[in-house]
């Protein structure tokens, strides 16, 4: 049982040090940088939930109908929505974007020189990654990786080929089980 629960625990915590070496090792190779959808106005298109990974790209080299992530005035942070209409003013570019679910337009353009288009999405992963940003989260990743520490260095087949027993215990016949009085 214990060899199995030892079994389980390796394999997560590979398959998920797999998944962070790739989201890593995507965002140094191709300059993409992760995020996490925390609202439904891109629904269907992209649950809450999702992690996205955008590329920043100038602006003019958007088109309407792109997925794009900027800066919200005033440094409210970013928002997520669908180009509607791009124009072109001096250096800057004002975009207009909506969400999918919504009814209308974002209230303002939003003026910019640089956005992130949105160049892949893994739904449900950003429940994950945003744990791990909490208090909670990083007792829980410091927890999972004493418990995998632990589960790597105790092996129980081991222990019992270095003592020679095979895990079981060696009794000599010969030996009394009482123990009395010499005489």
């Amino acid at each position: 049982m214990m060899v199995r629960i030892r079994s389980w625990i390796l394999t997560i915590a590979a398959l998920i040090g797999a998944f962070c070496i790739l989201v890593f090792g995507a965002s140094l190779v191709f300059g993409l940088k992760p995020q996490i959808v925390v609202s439904g106005s891109m629904e269907p298109t992209i649950r809450t939930g999702s992690l996205l990974m955008a590329k920043e790209v100038s602006a003019a080299q958007i088109e309407i109908g792109d997925i794009v992530t900027v800066q919200r005035p005033g440094d409210a942070g970013l928002v997520t929505h669908r180009v509607t209409s791009i124009e072109q003013r001096y250096k800057d570019w004002e975009i207009t974007m909506r969400g999918d679910a919504n009814a209308a337009d974002d209230p303002h353009p939003y003026t910019v020189r640089v956005v992130g288009k949105i160049v892949a999405t893994i739904p449900g992963a950003g429940y994950v990654a945003g744990v791990f940003r909490t208090p909670f989260g990083m007792t829980g990743v410091i927890v999972f990786g004493l418990a995998v520490l632990t589960a790597f260095l105790w092996n129980p087949a081991r222990r019992a080929a270095a003592d020679g027993s095979g895990g079981t215990a060696v009794v000599d016949p010969t030996a009394s089980a009482v123990r009395g009085r010499r005489r």
